[in-house]
């Protein structure tokens, strides 16, 4: 038991730290939440964009977004943020609850391992349901076995459609419960074949199964959302990052903590999937010599068969488990949790009972850096020393607040054009009043208007005028923290547009308007020279804040507020890595003369 202990403690100290979900797609999901909520209907369409208003979106996650919209509504968000920890917390004990007290000597090394992996997908999203079904279904086929075998049933077997029910109307990796229940219904029949028992079991499985695959079928877009997931990335014009596989991501040199450890689950997977291979091989062999012997003595073939044939249906349904969660590890980076809730106890369970002092000793090494590392998360330590931004504790943030406040203060006109990183929390803050360019949604647009219109709009600056003049243009919201090619790009040619001037400026958001809305509002707005910009003038609570601000004045050729802004910030941490990786400790020599 204290093993599972060390465990959840260990994750509940990369859990309890500040929540980023608004700089991704949180304040989109409590906007449509409200608009499910207020009409009784999920919008088919993409509603908030002007571009592409009429395009047909297929939403997977209505349930989350009334859920979060409720939640904000009632208990606030930082409520919210304990019950995602919560939710986390009960999915990751429920897989170690599967594994068997016979296979729990590695549980600590190999867990610790694999836990690494669910830092990736911490922020409230509708994904953390995902991994409580998966979790929950996971241990009712499980039990159903294990009950199945001491004759001692329990109804928990039927929950399974309900839960296929939830989960198709709450996320997309809904299918992840229709694959596990096929891969127990496969060892069932599988079983029932070869050791030719009782075909109870197998019946009430398939029935159960059909039964969820109807379910399924209960949502928004019937037969289009159960079959959602394999379209879904056909319409998709544009790359974002937590689609990629780490392969590709490494190749352009993007750097994740959480490759290292999906690798060496990887490798842990493969060796215990050639270990089972081995086993399974010396067995049939014995079997082979066992049988050739009882034939010699005239004895019956029946008496050779034993219970490790059936341990041979286990193992391979574990194999099964194990790399589905493995292949779904390595499509994507999103997916990296599910080597946690499908491939660990599947591995576990293959591994067998193994009785050695060097587990022992093992276990100790693994419990020691397992409470040191929770340490570093807990004091901030770790963040600090990978300059990610975080903080201990269950808060929310909300990186664009201060600059929509200024767009909504000020009442800046429409049209606005936005970059696809900003526009879930330009919806949060400002529909309907302010229609966005773009969203966070590539399935929400056609392909081609990323291909053909997004993208070479920002990569040359004359169809970014052509542009303008189609859909004129009164405001810019863009976030400075775009990594892309044409986001930077942009940013270079629209600060030394005469047509346009810079009014506001952050470290995540810079606003820009028309000359003539300058020239209606003056005596509010104030153009901004962003040559001339003074850090006194800000009083951000992070250093990094300066350094971003910092490395965006100088992309954009003012060279000398950058100047200014990265030696406030190495002011405020001399140790930082970005910092001295951008500016080093001689910043006028080095990079600005």
């Amino acid at each position: 038991m204290w093993v599972k202990i060390l465990l959840l403690f260990f994750v509940f100290s990369f859990l309890f730290k500040t929540d980023n979900s608004f700089d991704q797609d949180l304040g989109r999901h409590i906007k449509l939440g409200e608009i499910i909520w207020q009409t009784k209907q999920v919008p088919a369409t993409n509603l908030f964009s002007y571009t592409n208003p009429d395009f047909p979106f297929v939403n997977t996650h209505w349930l989350f977004e009334i859920f979060v919209f409720l939640g904000q509504q009632t208990i606030e968000l930082e409520a919210l943020l304990v019950l995602k920890v919560i939710i986390l917390l009960a999915s990751v004990f429920l897989i170690l609850k599967i594994v068997p007290k016979e296979n729990r000597a590695l549980l600590l090394p190999i867990g610790f391992i694999f836990l690494h992996v669910l830092r990736e997908r911490t922020e409230l999203r509708p994904e953390i349901f995902s991994f409580l079904f998966t979790a929950v279904t996971y241990y009712i086929l499980n039990d159903f076995l294990v009950r199945a075998k001491s004759r001692t049933y329990l109804n928990t077997i039927y929950l399974l459609p309900i839960i296929q029910l939830l989960w198709i109307n709450t996320h997309i990796y809904f299918f992840v419960g229709l694959v596990l229940q096929a891969i127990f219904l496969l060892h069932l029949g599988y079983q029932k074949l070869r050791f030719h028992p009782k075909g109870g079991n197998t019946k009430l499985m398939g029935i159960i199964f059909c039964l969820s695959v109807m379910a399924s079928l209960i949502n928004p877009a019937g037969l289009a959302g159960l079959l959602y997931p394999l379209n879904v990335t056909q319409n998709y014009g544009y790359t974002i990052v937590e689609n990629q596989t780490m392969f590709l991501l490494e190749s352009i040199n993007f750097r994740d903590p959480n490759f290292l450890f999906v690798k060496i689950s990887s490798l842990l997977i493969a060796l215990s999937i050639i270990v089972v291979c081995l086993s399974s091989l010396r067995r049939q062999g014995s079997n082979y010599q066992n049988s050739a012997m009882d034939s010699r003595r005239s004895l019956p073939r029946a008496t050779t068969r034993g219970g490790n044939d059936k341990g041979d249906g286990n193992c391979l349904k574990n194999i099964l488990i194990s790399l589905f969660g493995l292949t779904l590890a390595l499509m994507n980076v999103r997916s990296f949790p599910y080597l946690v809730f499908l491939s660990l106890p599947a591995v576990l369970q293959n591994s067998g009972s193994i009785k050695s002092s060097f587990i022992k000793i093992l276990v100790f090494i693994f419990g020691i850096l397992l409470i040191l590392e929770s340490y570093l998360y807990l004091n901030g330590e770790y963040y600090k020393s990978r300059d990610d931004g975080n903080k201990p504790g269950l808060v929310v943030t909300e990186s664009g607040k201060a600059a929509l406040d200024f767009v909504l203060e000020n009442n800046l006109p429409s049209t606005i054009y936005n970059n696809f990183d900003i526009g879930s929390y330009i919806i949060y803050r400002g529909y309907p009043k302010y229609q966005v360019f773009v969203d966070g949604r590539p399935e929400a647009y056609p392909k081609e208007f990323f291909q053909q219109v997004y993208v070479p709009a920002q990569s040359g600056y004359p169809r970014f005028k052509e542009l303008e003049s189609k859909y004129g243009f009164k405001t810019i919201i863009f976030s400075i923290t775009d990594q892309t090619p044409w986001g930077k790009a942009f940013l270079v040619s629209v600060v030394k547009d005469s047509d346009w001037k810079t009014v506001y400026l952050d470290d995540f958001i810079i606003v820009l308007v028309k000359s003539d809305v300058l020239a209606l509002q003056g005596r509010t707005l104030q153009a901004l020279d962003l040559s001339k910009l003074d850090p006194n003038t800000y009083s951000f609570k992070s250093y990094l804040s300066y350094l971003r601000l910092s490395l965006f004045l100088l992309q954009t050729g003012n060279t000398q507020s950058a100047e200014k802004f990265a030696k406030v910030g190495l002011s405020l941490s001399p140790k930082s890595p970005l910092g001295n990786a951008l500016f080093g400790t001689n910043i006028s020599s080095k990079f600005f003369w």
